[in-house]
């Protein structure tokens, strides 16, 4: 098992300092989800701000859950298939948080680091799909 200090060990949402991030996939999309979940403002939000901010959670949350379902076990097509379910929502969050900037909604100024952190995560997520499917 794994142990980390959320706030600690990555580089949280804006404010905070960076440190070291880990190297443990499901580690990561974990603190990024909880990041995300930090980062959602806490003040009454016009419709497209919730609209917004519900799906980046929605998809950076799913990222995450794909990979833990995907280190459960089964086969080789499973674990791709999963991969693949994550990359999919990992892009999603990438596209809501790079809205939210774009259209400065509610919460815009914490979600840089968020945006830089997806686009690592995709890349990383989309480096894991090609090489497991080259190995089959």
């Amino acid at each position: 098992m794994f142990k980390f200090s959320l706030g600690l060990v990555h580089a949280p949402v804006a404010g905070m300092t960076a440190s070291p991030k880990p190297y443990e996939i499901k580690v990561r999309t974990f603190i990024f989800s909880c990041d995300v979940i930090r980062a959602f403002p806490r003040m009454r939000l016009d419709t497209a701000s919730l609209k917004v901010w519900s799906q980046v959670i929605a998809s950076a949350t799913s990222s995450g859950a794909h990979l833990e379902e995907a280190s459960a076990g089964g086969s080789r097509a499973q674990f791709l298939a999963l991969i693949r379910g994550a990359l999919r929502e990992m892009r999603e969050s990438h596209y809501w948080l790079r809205i939210i900037t774009a259209t400065q909604l509610a919460g815009y100024e914490r979600v840089a680091m968020l945006v830089e952190e997806s686009r690592e995560l995709v890349a990383i997520l989309t480096t894991i799909a090609r090489n497991t499917d080259r190995n089959r």
